[in-house]
């Protein structure tokens, strides 16, 4: 067994700063679990915890069930793979895969076939007479990948190893980590701030906010059930719209929403999946809104009077969609969501509504400055509680 796990795990630095607080986790033998959250939320923290780079305030890490907190992180069964490659300039890529094992007392006859097997799997069987700086940046990280994975650890412990590197060799070496564990198999903890290496890489995913844990599930489910305004404004790109709202009751069954100056009939089928709305009638509530459930009105026949007249601030298109910027009149955004660093820079809101995003077709006639008729998909509105942020369920 090769179960990684955090029980009621906490740690405070000198000057009170509290960086993970009860924090319960496992990592299953053989899965990949990613730790991702905005700057300052403690996932860095807790994978150095768990390597014995930190000691834990309290709390314990268990390593295949049993407790490692006063084991020194040379004798953990652990092998860690950090943003920076660290990789010894005078050393040829094999003396840099085989330092470790050398430093573990293991013999040149031990360690030719461990490290000679990895850069086979690596693809770096004919760079091993090379030095780093004859590689590129994705072949550097292979190798510090490899010098990982010669050690044959219990577990992997990865911090943003793909940071360094650029866009598109980011997308490839996601890949290429993706089917490398899926031949390993073995127990990986990689912490992101990206919260599409996190979507894309893991088996399941904990999304950590100033040291807490919100919430980890397989990524669908954090994407279709955000148990909270953070993790539903975190995960997805764009992020959703979280916007201020009144419900109010109808006749029967029937609801309507307020957004601003605009009401909509909620479906039926939404309140019925959705009892704990019941409760919030002639109430405030948050409503969220994916950038990809509107839809320029004239590509959705059904529409008709449903749709909404808005005017474009900015349209970006980017060949396969068109991501647009638009205010609603009357609605206010809430700020339950940190925006992420790279979102594009609009035209700030009036002060008569919030600016929306919206992940068109790209067959919309979305165009900057222009007016445009909108629908938004009212099955799949997310609700959340304003003073807890909790979801309504």
């Amino acid at each position: 067994m090769a179960e990684l796990e955090f029980r009621g795990l906490r740690k405070a630095f000198a000057g009170g700063t509290v960086a993970v607080e009860d924090l319960d986790l496992l990592t299953a033998d053989g899965e990949f679990l990613v730790l991702v959250g905005p700057s300052g939320s403690g996932k860095t923290t807790v994978l150095r915890m768990a390597a014995g780079l930190e000691r834990a305030s309290s709390g314990d890490v268990l390593l295949g069930g049993e407790v490692v907190n006063d084991v020194a992180p040379p004798d953990r069964d652990i092998a860690m793979v950090f943003q920076t490659y660290a990789l010894y300039p005078h050393m040829t890529v094999y003396d840099n895969m085989a330092f470790g094992l050398k430093l573990h007392g293991l013999k040149k006859a031990e360690i030719r076939p461990r490290v000679q097997s990895a850069a086979k799997m690596l693809e770096l069987d004919e760079l091993l007479k090379r030095k780093p700086s004859q590689l590129s940046g994705g072949q550097r990280q292979r190798v510090a990948m490899g010098r990982a994975i010669v050690r044959e650890p219990a577990a992997y412990l990865m911090d943003e190893p793909l940071s360094n590197l650029d866009a598109k060799l980011r997308v490839e070496m996601r890949t290429y980590l993706a089917e490398l564990h899926q031949r390993l198999r073995t127990t990986t903890l990689y912490v992101t701030h990206d919260q599409t290496e996190a979507m894309t890489m893991g088996d399941r995913v904990a999304v950590m906010r100033d040291g807490r844990l919100q919430q980890v599930d397989i990524p669908q489910v954090l994407y279709d059930r955000p148990a909270n305004a953070f993790v539903a404004g975190f995960i997805g790109s764009p992020a959703m719209n979280l916007v201020q709202a009144r419900l109010t009751a109808g006749e029967g069954a029937a609801a309507t929403i307020e957004l601003g100056e605009v009401v909509l009939p909620l479906p039926r089928s939404l309140l019925a999946r959705r009892p704990g709305l019941a409760h919030y009638a002639g109430r405030d509530v948050v409503v969220g809104i994916r950038p990809e459930d509107i839809e320029d009105a004239s590509l959705v026949p059904s529409a008709n009077g449903s749709s909404l007249p808005v005017r474009i601030t900015l349209a970006e298109a980017l060949g396969s969609e068109v991501i647009a910027h638009f205010p609603l009149g009357g609605v206010v955004a809430t700020a339950a969501a940190e925006v992420p660093s790279d979102a594009p820079s609009v035209e700030a809101a009036p002060a008569s509504g919030a600016v929306l995003t919206a992940r068109l077709s790209p067959r919309s006639g979305a165009r900057t400055g222009q007016p445009l008729r909108v629908v938004i998909d009212l099955e799949r509105l997310h609700f959340f509680d304003p003073e807890t942020d909790q979801a309504i369920r």
